[in-house]
């Protein structure tokens, strides 16, 4: 686990104007590698006065070179390294091949890497002079080039140059967005790494505000891929790779998530249960055995829920000693898991710590927890205190449940696509102006009877695929977002869909677009970003065992009716689990990893809504007439936090600008 910089030039040789602005990156992504560090420079520039004399130090051992050709484009390559697997310095980065002409800087892990090493020695005798699993793609990429990324289980983000015979970068992110990467590009450099604000750090990027970034911000509660809250920077999607030359860039998926469909598997090839669950089974346990693999302190984030209860139960048959866990409690019980989190840490003996979180360590910590964000984002403050307590255990690693839900249909609105789904097509059935009335008619039968959030139903008057799930996953109406940012109608209809259109033929209606959404949209773009700044704040490393690509790709081709139940939720992980897993934690209503927001935000409501009536972002009468809503009891209290996340965002994001001023 890393953070990673560069810059890789279109135009002339790099300079040492570049070779600072990677060292200004690096230092900005100190907290993602604290251990040790690296840069990767031409022959060429690393006698030159001009260097800072900080790559001099200790002999010069973190400055690595690369022999250049006259004025030929070239790279500089940063790395900032937490060390997990090879502490040694074998394993600092950048890394090169023994001839000096492959470099890379990676952040991650790749959890096949022994296997990996194995094929390359036996099958192609590629040699390693270290332990880790960063040299593994390395060498792969001599056996395979870009097809490497097809051979790697795992979470990362990598920029691999070769030098000779010509100048090329690939920039490479894994299947689901696990880990981050940034990059802008102009005519004379492309320049990347793994935070927006590392990225700002280098001196090199514009700090202009994206519109659209707020407009989503608004919908979504986060930023969706590849937008990013500046102009002209993006995110490198999940599943893909950018190639990068003195011509340009060019940009390639190197997996689809939806073909792995349910609706295009072969109704011959049906399954039982029982075998379902076996197979789900065998491939879980070999996922969790992978992601264990470390050389450093390793727990589990252990919720009381089931996808985090299933962890433990079976890391545990994998560890020698005890699994250390880790849970986030309440005063407030209604909010605690604490009770099922004990009992799972009793059954299977775990060296279990809770730290007792109140409403004023949120509130106390919100100044750091906002430094801490990169990009806004509605949620992340959980995964930010529960890293903090991993940080306080000497952990280094940990595991994580996120993804259990996508890929078993826990979430409650997977139970209610077949009625959602008869609902959009009535209305797709009906006229315009009708459509308009039914709605109207149903905003008003909602505030009759004091449901929050119906206003979302004005996504329905164009019923696509897509705005049903603005209709779950939205935060603001249109015409909220509208009257927030004082803009028209067409001003916001301008910047199109908020997420990109789903194709009905292919999810075969609302719970196949609900499915394709949860891990392209919700988990992308909100959980998985979340993981991993938040917990990167505290240098430390979070693995997401559900997330092998593998178990994925099994578990969606699976019938819906093996993932669905009327009595049970997540039926075929159950099943899976079998008797690992204690009755009393999933024999009991859902209530997910929150905190007490409703009740705390009340009492203080007061100091929270003076910080969003004073940022310039938004138009400040719409922002009050949101809290008179809230404190009236007829909004939820996501939407007024979501603008104290923004507002306070703005706020850091400024502070930031005029310290790189200064």
């Amino acid at each position: 686990m890393c953070g990673i910089a560069g810059i890789f030039r279109l135009t002339g040789r790099p300079t040492v104007e570049d070779a600072v602005a990677v060292l200004r990156m690096m230092d900005a992504e100190f907290h993602r590698g604290p251990d040790d560090w690296g840069i990767l420079v031409p022959a060429s520039l690393a006698s030159d006065v001009g260097l800072p004399s900080v790559l001099q130090a200790g002999g010069g051992e973190h400055l690595r070179t690369y022999p250049d050709v006259g004025s030929s484009p070239g790279a500089i390559l940063g790395t900032r390294r937490l060390s997990i697997l090879d502490l040694s310095a074998q394993g600092r980065m950048p890394m090169g091949s023994a001839d000096g002409r492959l470099w890379i800087a990676h952040n991650g892990e790749i959890y096949n890497y022994r296997e990996l090493r194995t094929e390359l020695l036996e099958g192609h005798g590629e040699p390693f002079r270290s332990a880790t699993d960063t040299e593994a793609i390395l060498r792969g990429y001599t056996v395979w080039g870009e097809a490497v990324v097809a051979h790697l289980r795992g979470m990362f983000a990598f920029a691999l140059f070769e030098a000779a015979p010509r100048p090329r970068l690939l920039l490479a992110r894994d299947h689901f967005g696990i880990k981050p990467l940034y990059y802008h590009q102009d005519r004379e450099r492309l320049i990347f790494a793994s935070e927006v604000r590392a990225l700002l750090k280098s001196g090199m990027v514009l700090d202009e505000a994206e519109p659209e970034a707020l407009i989503r911000f608004l919908q979504l509660g986060s930023v969706p891929v590849p937008k990013t809250t500046v102009k002209d920077m993006a995110a490198l999607p999940a599943a893909h790779y950018l190639t990068v030359e003195w011509q340009g860039a060019v940009l390639r998926r190197y997996w689809d998530l939806s073909a792995y469909s349910w609706r295009l598997s072969d109704p011959a090839a049906a399954v039982s249960p029982g075998e379902a669950a076996a197979t789900t089974r065998a491939l879980l346990e070999d996922s969790i055995r992978l992601h264990l693999v470390s050389d450093v302190p390793l727990g589990v984030f252990l919720s009381g829920g089931i996808d985090s209860s299933g962890l433990v139960a079976l890391a545990s048959q994998f560890r020698g000693a005890p699994v250390s866990t880790l849970s986030i409690t309440f005063e407030e019980s209604t909010y605690s898991e604490a009770p099922y989190a004990r009992l799972v840490a009793e059954r299977y003996g775990t060296a279990h710590r809770e730290v007792v979180l109140r409403a004023h360590d949120l509130f106390d910590d919100m100044p750091r927890i906002f430094t801490a964000m990169d990009e806004p984002t509605m949620d992340g403050v959980n995964t930010y205190f529960v890293s903090e307590a991993a940080k306080r255990a000497s952990l280094t690693v940990v595991l994580s449940g996120a993804g259990g839900d996508e890929l078993f249909f826990g979430y409650g609105h997977f139970r209610w696509s077949a009625a959602l789904d008869r609902l959009r097509r009535l209305l797709s059935a009906a006229p315009g102006q009708a459509r308009r009335v039914l709605i109207k008619a149903a905003l008003r039968g909602g505030a009759a009877v004091g449901h929050l959030g119906l206003d979302r139903l004005k996504y329905l008057e164009q019923p696509s695929l897509d705005n049903v799930y603005l209709l779950v996953r939205g935060v603001f109406s249109p015409r909220q977002i509208q009257d927030l940012l004082g803009i028209s109608q067409p001003e916001f209809e301008a910047w199109g869909p908020a997420l990109p259109p789903v194709d009905d033929a292919r999810t075969g209606g609302t719970l196949g677009a609900f499915e394709q959404l949860e891990f392209t949209h919700y988990l992308q773009n909100q959980l998985l970003k979340d993981a991993d700044v938040m917990s990167m704040a505290h240098s430390i490393e979070t693995r997401v065992p559900y997330l092998d690509h593998r178990l994925v790709e099994y578990v969606m081709g699976l019938p819906p009716a093996l993932k669905l139940d009327r009595d049970r939720p997540k039926p075929l992980l159950l099943e899976a689990l079998g008797d690992s897993l204690p009755r009393e934690v999933w024999d009991r209503p859902k209530m997910g990893f929150t905190f007490p927001f409703e009740l705390w935000m009340r009492q203080y409501a007061a100091d929270l809504e003076a910080t969003t009536t004073s940022t310039k972002w938004l138009q400040r009468s719409a922002v009050e007439a949101i809290w008179r809503e809230y404190k009236a009891g007829r909004v939820h209290w996501s939407r007024p936090w979501t603008l104290v996340v923004l507002a306070a965002f703005a706020a850091c994001r400024k502070t930031m600008a005029t310290a790189r001023r200064g």
